[in-house]
This record gives structure tokens, sequence and C-alpha cells, in this order.
């Protein structure tokens, strides 16, 4: 063997341990990083496809309905705002009391028999349709992207 060789060998071997030494301190770091947090690491890892999303429950929303006859009939609602930001979020928890001024005042015009045969799709547009028109009203950007009807009870 000569001094060449052993050489050659050394400095390949110090190589792959200089490598396995950084993959290693790059692996624990992305394994031992909090949730919360993002790493320029870990954002080139992750997936591209995925999104922030959060939610704001509007509960309760109670309407009268208009109904034939002497009885009241009643719509209890729980909604939930889809924000993609935290500033969204809290936007859209400050502007719920419009969202449910908005509910209340297209829902209570409108007649139980043509409600109750209505579907939830078909809902979820009108209400997406009143807020709209609420925030131009409000002279404000709707600071969330949809509205999911998470309960819809009749009485």
């Amino acid at each position: 063997m000569t001094i060449k060789t052993f050489s050659l060998g050394l400095v390949i071997a110090l190589i792959a341990a200089i490598f396995a030494a950084v993959l290693t301190v790059l692996g624990t770091h992305l394994l031992s990083q909090d949730e919360n947090k993002s790493s320029m690491i870990s954002q080139f890892f992750a997936s591209s496809d995925e999104s922030f999303v959060e939610f704001v429950e509007i509960k309760n929303v109670v309407v009268t309905l208009k109904s034939r006859g002497d009885s009241e009939r009643y719509l209890l609602l729980a909604l939930a705002l889809t924000t993609d930001s935290a500033a969204d979020t809290h936007r859209a928890e400050e502007l719920s009391p419009a969202i449910r001024g908005a509910t209340v005042t297209l829902l209570s015009a409108m007649d139980y028999d043509a409600v109750r045969e209505m579907s939830v799709e078909d809902l979820r547009g009108m209400l997406m349709n009143a807020y709209t028109e609420r925030m131009k009203s409000l002279k404000t950007r709707m600071p969330f992207k949809d509205v999911i009807i998470s309960k819809m009870v009749f009485q």
C-alpha cells in the first residue's frame, strides 16, 4: 500500500464522516423542533399543498322564521368561518355581530317551509352572498373564505 492510496482512503473516510455528521445534526434538529415552530429545513421538506386554515365558530344563532298559522317556527344554526391567517381569524371574531346580523336579516324574511326544503349547500351560498353584501355595506373586506354550517335545528 502506497502513501498515495492511503491518503486517498483517508480523504474519502473524512468526507463520509463529515457528511454523516451534518445529516445527523439536521435530522436531530428536524425531529426535535416544536410543532408550532417552523424552520427553513422543515419548510424545505414540507408539502406545498398544505395551507393554513383556522375556524371561527359562531354558535347558537336563533332565527324566527315566518310560518303559516299562529305557531312560531325557529331555526338554530351553528356556523364555522374558515380563515387563512391569524389576523383574519381575529378580524372575523371582531365582525361576528355583523355576521350574526346578516344571518338573522336573511333568514327571518324567509318562510319556514322554504328554508326547510332548501339544501345545506343552497343555504350556504345564500349566507355567503349575504355576508359579502354586509361587508360591502361596512366598507371592509371579508376576512373569511367560506362558511360551514355545522348545526341546523328546526323547531
